[in-house]
């Protein structure tokens, strides 16, 4: 493998002195307004991502991020020429949409949150099913904004699963239309791809910088198999190989839950642990209120 060697382990905050590697300290996080909540996807990266960004390098040439979910990274580090993927095809058509016809989605939207006020659970349900035929984008934004506690959920053959969230109707309209406004003003300039991970990234280059989030090695309740980590860690090292910058968010403790995935040391610098708040899925899944902490690899 690769020639990144030397790991280091880093405690948040990083005066935190003699605190253990599993046990970190609590961090204060960015506020939630400075990331303007756009679409709910489980794993968002927004109470850590201004703390992410902090340890981007000063300067890179192109970014990528070909996991985007809910893109609370790319909100702070989008710029002319920067590529957000996924492998889901309605998720990259939804931030396609956001960047190319916003007034089409505020509309779609306002007329959405009318249809759910004046029909509540129906008119949720008979969207679901909708999205499971069509996999219109505008769906999955309008049952992202209203399921339970905004956790994305799909079967097995794919299909959207998650219910309604009985006290929560969708953020008002005049809300929604500002924070899409607030999001088009930054993908502009922003290439949307459709993908696996490895061909969306395939033309990084030395001097770029890429920030992966994919989903837990092991996770059951996403739209995709489980990631191929074999395969995964061949790809970063090729990346180190060619010079190109990365970030990873990988693995991590919930509660006394310890979801660790041994990474082959050789292939990053530095693992940095980051608080990211309590866990909704727990929550709602077991009744739970868990701390999750997350670790963040550097390969520089």
């Amino acid at each position: 493998m690769v020639a990144c060697s030397g790991v280091n382990t880093e405690i948040i905050p990083p005066d935190a002195e003699g605190v253990s590697v599993l046990e970190p300290r609590y961090e204060k996080h960015a506020l939630p307004r400075d990331i303007p909540s756009l679409l709910k996807w489980t794993g968002s990266k927004r109470s850590q991502a201004a703390r992410i960004a902090s340890y981007a390098p000063p300067k890179f040439d192109r970014y990528y991020e070909p996991f985007i979910g809910g893109g609370a990274l790319l909100y702070l580090m989008a710029k002319p020429g920067s590529v957000a993927a996924d492998i889901y095809a309605p998720l990259t058509a939804f931030w396609t949409m956001v960047r190319d016809e916003p007034e089409r989605l505020i509309a779609d939207y306002a007329r959405q949150w009318a249809a759910l006020q004046a029909d509540s659970p129906g008119y949720f349900y008979r969207v679901r099913d909708r999205f499971n035929r069509t996999r219109r984008p505008e769906d999955l934004n309008f049952l992202m904004r209203t399921c339970v506690n905004g956790i994305v959920r799909f079967s097995k053959k794919g299909d959207f699963n998650n219910s309604f969230h009985l006290s929560r109707k969708g953020m008002l309209p005049h809300r929604f239309a500002g924070i899409v406004r607030s999001w088009t003003e930054r993908l502009m300039g922003v290439e949307v791809r459709t993908g696996d991970f490895e061909e969306t990234i395939a033309d990084a280059r030395a001097g770029d910088f890429i920030y992966l989030d994919p989903p837990y090695a092991g996770n059951q309740q996403r739209y995709i198999s489980d990631l191929d980590v074999t395969r995964f860690f061949d790809v970063l090292d090729r990346l180190n190989r060619r010079g190109v910058r990365w970030a990873l968010s990988f693995d991590g403790v919930r509660g006394r839950s310890v979801y660790d995935h041994t990474i082959p040391s050789d292939i990053y610098r530095r693992k940095v642990l980051l608080n990211s708040g309590h866990s909704a899925v727990a929550k709602v899944l077991n009744g739970q209120v868990e701390m999750v902490t997350e670790s963040l690899y550097l390969n520089y």
